[in-house]
């Protein structure tokens, strides 16, 4: 059976937890390696085809829920709420998460290898 899996990167999950009001998080997560990524990414298809999301944080944001909650059970060991549910601007990002899309694009590209390398060992 098929898997879903998102491809993100340290970065991208930082700059998401901080607008959602999770400053702390957002530090620990930049120092995430491509493989756990890689496990937040899976972790989140997981989320949203099981409709845990949901089930977890009805009222949570509608394209992020899955992915805030999977990189929150990375680093604290079980999902939760993030503090806000609306993002807050990207204006107010601090300058360390600052990026470009092309910056937040070449961030994935370790974390996509990874994915490459592992469904290319579940074909063998």
């Amino acid at each position: 059976m098929g898997h879903m899996q998102v491809v993100t990167s340290a970065l991208s999950l930082a700059r998401e937890l901080w607008r959602y009001g999770e400053p702390d998080l957002a530090d620990r997560a930049l120092r995430l390696d491509p493989e756990q990524v890689a496990d937040i990414g899976l972790r989140t298809g997981q989320l949203l085809s099981s409709g845990e999301a949901d089930r977890l944080w009805p009222d949570g944001p509608r394209g992020d829920k899955a992915l805030l909650l999977a990189v929150i059970e990375q680093l604290e060991g079980h999902p939760r709420p993030c503090a806000r549910n609306r993002r807050l601007p990207e204006k107010t990002l601090p300058a360390r998460l600052q990026a470009t899309e092309a910056e937040r694009l070449a961030a994935a590209q370790e974390v996509a290898q990874v994915v490459t390398n592992r469904n290319a060992g579940l074909q063998q």
